[in-house]
């Protein structure tokens, strides 16, 4: 199974950047609201049979940590293909959270789904949104420039946004299914959430 763990913005604050969203002017394939989160650790395919193992030390992390003061704030974007909102806040805690729900797989983790900065992933772009760069260095060479995207307006018109603060005093385990949510992206289904008792 492809499972995750996550910390999920509750409806006030995914109400907030709704609205801030509506207001830009681009057409990516937005991320549905209900699937909105922040990763803490992704531990790729695991067994189903493993499940119940990864619970009980996801238990331990969460009597080991306590609520975090969270904001989302200001965007960006992964290359030309994934639009984000940052971060902000308690995030040395957040960055602790994700370190030993990561600690808690089963099996080794590969190195580039590691803990990273912070951030709630909102969009992507449609098939044909990312064209080539068209910048060409001097001697008429391609440039090492990242493609041009239909993402980078979004990215720019939500740079400046600021959401509500907010306490995250729990995390979920869940389960990926992709191609099977709206828009041929994923569905998310919550396995287990865990109070942040610490």
């Amino acid at each position: 199974m492809r499972l995750f763990t996550a910390v999920i913005p509750p409806t006030s604050v995914k109400d907030h950047l709704g609205l801030a969203i509506d207001g830009v002017p681009a057409s990516p394939r937005w991320v549905p609201r209900e699937n909105l989160h922040i990763t803490l650790a992704f531990y790729a395919d695991l067994p189903e049979g493993t499940i119940p193992e990864l619970s009980e030390e996801l238990s331990d992390v969460a009597r080991k940590h306590g609520p975090i003061d969270l904001r989302l704030r200001g965007a960006g974007s992964y290359g030309a293909r994934v639009l984000w909102i940052g971060v902000d806040g308690a995030t040395r805690a957040l960055h602790d959270l994700a370190t030993d729900c990561l600690a808690a797989s089963p099996r080794e983790v590969p190195e580039d789904v590691r803990p990273h900065r912070a951030h709630v992933t909102v969009a992507r772009a449609r098939a044909g949104q990312v064209r080539p760069p068209s910048g060409r260095d001097r001697w008429g060479k391609r440039s090492g420039a990242e493609p041009r995207s239909a993402l980078q307006p979004a990215a720019q018109a939500l740079s400046v946004y600021a959401g509500p603060d907010w306490t995250a005093d729990s995390f979920a385990l869940l389960a990926s299914f992709p191609g099977e949510g709206a828009q041929g992206g994923p569905r998310y289904e919550v396995l287990e959430t865990w109070d942040l008792e610490g």
